[in-house]
């Protein structure tokens, strides 16, 4: 008998296009066609883990930083095609310091084209324990892993 567990509150940030809409979208309604989520929102969503247990989150799109939400971790979304969204990392993850954090490096369907990957994610990032997760919001690429991590991220 699966578990349930307490919810947790989610914040999504990120640069302007960098893809938390889209995130959102596929990770509640498996689709980015069937979306009408407005930032601010709240959207609940229960994920099964692997292991038998259910984890609630609550999700919701903030575009202002900093913010006095009462959150227990941030997803950070960053549009790999865009290397001013590398450029801003250092100041937003600044501003979101205060809890824990996944980083959702979108629009991996398009890695060929990409102006940054994964490794330069992480060399910003340094020795902080943040996970980098390259997603697919249009194809669904790494969305169960994404929520697998993130769903760990908040147990522990």
């Amino acid at each position: 008998m699966p578990a349930s567990l307490s919810i947790s509150k989610v914040l999504v940030v990120g640069p302007k296009g960098s893809g938390k809409t889209s995130l959102l979208c596929r990770m509640i309604y498996d689709s980015v066609d069937e979306c009408d989520q407005v930032p601010g929102q709240f959207l609940k969503f229960n994920f099964l883990r692997g292991d038998g247990d259910s984890v609630s989150f609550l999700f919701k799109e903030v575009n202002t930083l900093p913010t006095t939400e009462k959150k227990s971790a941030y997803i950070l979304t960053l549009n790999s095609n865009n290397k001013a969204d590398l450029d801003s990392l250092p100041n937003i993850l600044t501003m979101i310091s205060d809890k824990r954090v996944i980083i959702a490096l979108c629009m991996s369907d398009l890695h060929y084209s990409a102006a940054f990957w994964v490794e330069d994610v992480k060399k910003v990032v340094g020795k902080k324990d943040i996970k980098v997760i390259p997603v697919s919001s249009k194809t669904g690429e790494n969305i169960k892993r994404f929520l697998t991590e993130l769903s760990d991220m908040v147990l522990t």
